[in-house]
């Protein structure tokens, strides 16, 4: 699916005799149609993309800034230490916050 190309008006009724075009153009190309009646606009075709995934993302972003919480929590690792272990050490970390949650 490619960017935003164009933003194009269309009366209903043409709308209607070529929805299946419109639907193409708005996929592939990423065009935008706004379906007028009697020159006032009634709806508009825009790419799923830009419209239903909105709340999607405000989850995903929110799951992005939990995991770069916990990310940032992590123990800066050294060329000095052995990577075996400092993962057992997060492993232990995390095995005495997940018991101290389970406690609460």
């Amino acid at each position: 699916m490619g960017a935003y190309n164009m933003e194009k008006t269309i009366d209903v009724t043409a709308a209607r005799r070529q929805f299946g075009t419109l639907l193409d153009e708005v996929f592939h190309k990423g065009d935008i149609f706004t379906i007028e009646r009697k020159g006032k606009p009634l709806a508009r075709i825009i790419p799923l993309d830009q419209s239903i995934h909105r709340e999607e993302k405000k989850t995903i972003s929110l799951q992005q800034k939990a995991l770069l919480k916990e990310l940032n929590s992590l123990p800066n690792i050294g060329t000095d230490k052995d990577p075996v272990e400092v993962l057992r050490s997060i492993r232990e970390q995390k095995r005495i916050k997940t018991a101290n949650e389970y406690d609460k």
